[in-house]
């Protein structure tokens, strides 16, 4: 049976990255570009963050901050807009696009950020393409919709219907998981040995004169469930149609093969897709055949209990994973969505579990609410992101962050998915670290601890 908690009507506290943030990450993976940010220096150093899940394995673009201050949000700040425009187009290296976005404080003030853009544009023969996602105008899927549709307008043209294939892969970030670069660079390769062309990926270390190609595609991937009504429109126009919205994220042995065989099936070559998967798992028994730390950590978790909190296809692809793929019982699922769409995508993913346990799917939670949930469903263990480590700990649960993207969370040093049949062998490790944590005696470290004795005939008050 599964249990719906619809999303509290009053305040939310809440993980809740801006706009900003999608209309950053998408533009920051594309090769050869700078970013222009215009706005205030506390919303500079989220973007230098955040855009640093893009470096590994990937690309680096600067991002020149125009760093406002009081003052000029008072009295307006055009005249820095324009030098920090100049600086990037005059750099050693010219740019073959400047991107510029916008923090709330600005979009309030009405800068004309696109007027100047024209002007500067039109003065130096720079391509310069202003991404209007401030903050305020939603989440971090809003932000990633407004930036794409705006690199559709700049640099789609009309595409020869006859001679469109395959799919671009678009915002893979949204997927939720805190290894996405490594997870998209596995899934394209998937995609691409089943006979599934991969057209583009916007952004994951993408050249920018790929950017030319995003009409010649028949379909568009987005590993998310959102809504999406400016990508939508382009997509339209572009007689393109969103692809996988009924297929999980490739989390996992059973996941990844729903996933790809679906994918396959529509775009590529099923018989291709399952002699991958077939020597992919071939790979993955010679590494758990016969190994007994791997059988340990199976047997642990089998039959324990688990909750599950995270962004919405992140979340609804994890649960799965640990029923079907673990044997873990999953008792609280917390699901994080900007629109309505995004919860249902992972509703109906969850659906399979309910049949064979009691489920509590929680719409868009407060933490303290996703955090008595599991609580009060006595589960062994919780995996969720960094920033609700400090609650389900804080409760006495064992935890570990998989997803998604924020400060300090992305220690991604190795270049290995979590996506797909290899991938497994990431999540197996993460998951033996999390059995430990649960059912080791934790606090025995410290009750037990080395005490050294003070020498006989000396006064025990002298220690």
């Amino acid at each position: 049976m599964m249990k719906v908690v619809p999303p509290p009507q009053s305040y939310r506290d809440a993980f809740q990255p801006g706009a900003f943030s999608g209309a950053m990450l998408t533009a920051c993976g594309i090769q050869d570009t700078v970013l222009v940010f215009h706005g205030v220096s506390g919303c500079h150093i989220q973007a230098n963050h955040l855009r640093s899940d893009h470096i590994p394995d990937g690309c680096y673009v600067p991002i020149i901050p125009t760093g406002i201050t009081q003052d000029e949000i008072i009295h307006g700040a055009s005249e820095q807009l324009r030098r920090a425009l100049r600086e990037a187009i005059n750099a050693t290296r010219r740019p073959e696009c400047v991107w510029v976005t916008v923090s709330d404080a600005i979009a309030l003030i009405d800068d004309d950020v696109k007027g100047i853009s024209g002007l500067v544009a039109g003065e130096t023969g720079a391509r310069i393409v202003f991404i209007d996602a401030p903050g305020f105008r939603g989440g971090v899927a809003r932000g990633a919709d407004l930036a794409i549709a705006a690199i559709a307008d700049s640099f789609a043209p009309n595409p020869d219907v006859s001679g469109r294939d395959g799919i671009n892969v678009l915002a893979p970030f949204l997927m939720g998981s805190k290894n996405w670069p490594y997870d998209v660079d596995e899934m394209v390769r998937l995609l691409r040995e089943s006979g599934v062309p991969v057209n583009l990926v916007l952004s994951r270390n993408t050249p920018f004169a790929d950017l030319a190609r995003f009409g010649q595609a028949r379909a568009a991937y987005v590993p998310s469930y959102e809504e999406l009504p400016e990508t939508s429109e382009r997509l339209a126009g572009l007689g393109q149609e969103r692809c996988g919205l009924d297929l999980p994220l490739p989390l996992g042995m059973a996941n990844t093969e729903e996933w790809l065989l679906g994918m396959a099936e529509r775009y590529g070559d099923a018989a291709k897709a399952r002699a991958v998967l077939a020597e992919d798992m071939a790979r993955v028994k010679r590494v758990l055949a016969n190994n007994y730390n791997f059988s340990w950590m199976a047997s642990l978790l089998s039959g324990k209990s688990a909750a599950v909190c995270g962004f919405a296809p992140f979340a609804a692809a994890m649960a799965r994973f640990l029923f079907f793929d673990l044997d873990v019982r999953v008792r609280v699922v917390a699901i994080y969505a900007e629109t309505q769409p995004g919860l249902e995508g992972a509703k109906r993913l969850l659906e399979p579990l309910a049949e064979s346990v009691d489920l509590t799917v929680l719409e868009n939670p407060t933490f303290l609410q996703a955090g008595q949930a599991a609580q009060e469903a006595k589960v062994d263990f919780v995996v969720g992101s960094i920033q609700d480590k400090p609650l389900y700990e804080g409760l006495g649960l064992a935890h570990i962050n998989l997803g998604p993207f924020y400060f300090f969370n992305q220690f991604n040093f190795v270049p290995w998915p979590y996506a797909g049949v290899r991938g497994v062998l990431n999540l197996f490790s993460e998951m033996a670290r999390v059995a430990q944590d649960a059912f080791w005696e934790r606090g025995a470290w410290g009750e037990r601890a080395y005490k050294r004795s003070p020498p006989e005939g000396c006064d025990k008050r002298a220690r």
